[in-house]
């Protein structure tokens, strides 16, 4: 249960000021422990970094496979890429041990001034499912497919940017009422 208590505070905190604004005072203010009590169970700032990106990275991962194998499994390519983009969305901006994942591993290739790698990932899988969808025909040749992944990775990863704290949805409903817009667009079949 301290466990974790401390690795939700650490999340709380990096998911707020990243790694380098994060000490582990705050930590254990967050927490009520001591901070004997934190390095019982983390002996560093970096190792409860660590976790949280091996944590962020495994889930990341499985969504990314999920939606690959749900779309050579039933053949549609336009809700998989759908179920994708929401879920992580709901993810990256509802659960917070996920988003300080996400913030370390962005910051960290930043930082070393490299394209963060779960964007890559992203525009891989979303690019290798509009294919499918392009193949299968429920999704548009217009565009090259590699063209269309990064519009659509832009999507999810600008929500948060245009949410103003007078709006009453948040990012995960926006980028569900941007991909009701765009689907269409995409979409191979047309009436009439």
């Amino acid at each position: 249960m301290t466990y974790d208590l401390v690795l939700g505070a650490a999340a709380a905190e990096f998911t707020l000021h990243g790694f380098a604004g994060t000490n582990l005072a705050d930590i254990t203010a967050r927490t009520g422990l001591t901070k004997g009590a934190l390095y019982g169970h983390f002996s560093s700032k970096a190792d409860l970094a660590g976790e949280l990106t091996r944590s962020f990275e495994a889930a990341w991962a499985g969504a990314l496979a999920t939606a690959a194998d749900e779309a050579e499994e039933n053949g549609a390519a336009l809700p998989a890429l759908r179920g994708l983009l929401l879920g992580l969305a709901r993810r990256a901006f509802e659960d917070v041990p996920f988003t300080a994942g996400l913030r370390l591993v962005m910051d960290a290739a930043r930082a070393e001034g490299k394209v963060p790698t779960p964007l890559g990932e992203l525009c891989a899988v979303v690019a290798l499912l509009v294919r499918k969808g392009q193949e299968e025909g429920s999704v548009r040749t217009t565009h090259p497919a590699d063209r269309l992944a990064r519009l659509v990775v832009a999507l999810l990863v600008g929500a948060p940017a245009v949410v103003t704290a007078t709006d009453t949805a948040g990012p995960t409903e926006l980028v569900s009422e941007v991909w009701d817009i765009l689907e269409p667009a995409l979409s191979g079949f047309h009436a009439g």
